[in-house]
C-alpha cells in the first residue's frame, strides 16, 4: 500500500488534504471511520491539467446530515485557511454498511480503491 508521501500531490494540495482531514475529524467526531485517497494520485501517476484528487470517506450515518456536501465545504475552508488555490477534489462519502455491501458483491470500484488507496485517516 502506498503512503501519502508517495502520492502525486503538489505541496499545496498535500497541505489542503491534510487540513481537510483535520477539519473532518473535528466536524464528524467519532463518526469518522476512514479517509482514503484513491485513483491516479494514489497510484503516483503524473496528473494531467484536469486531474482531480479522489477521496473516499467512511463515516457512521447521522440523520439529516449530508456528509458529502459537508466534506466539499470543508475543502473550501481548508484552502481558504491556508491561503492557497482550491484544488480540484472529488469526494465520495459513504457509511460502513455501504462499504461492506460493496465488498460482499466484489464491486470493481471498491476492488480498485482497496488496491490503490492511501489511508489518510482511520481504518484501511
Amino acid at each position: 500500500m502506498a503512503t501519502a508521501a508517495e502520492a502525486s500531490l503538489t505541496e499545496d494540495e498535500r497541505r489542503v488534504v491534510g487540513r481537510l482531514v483535520e477539519l473532518m475529524q473535528e466536524r464528524f467526531g467519532g463518526r469518522l471511520r476512514s479517509v482514503w485517497l484513491y485513483g491516479s494520485r494514489a497510484r503516483s501517476e503524473r496528473p494531467g491539467p484536469e486531474s482531480d484528487i479522489d477521496l473516499l470517506t467512511i463515516a457512521d450515518p447521522d440523520e439529516g446530515t449530508d456528509d458529502g456536501l459537508t466534506a466539499i465545504l470543508l475543502v473550501d475552508q481548508a484552502a481558504q485557511e491556508l491561503g492557497v488555490e482550491r484544488p480540484l477534489v472529488s469526494i465520495k462519502a459513504y457509511d460502513p454498511g455501504w462499504l461492506e455491501s460493496r465488498r460482499q458483491i466484489d464491486s470493481f470500484f471498491i476492488r480498485d480503491v482497496d488496491r490503490d488507496k492511501v489511508v489518510l485517516y482511520g481504518e484501511p
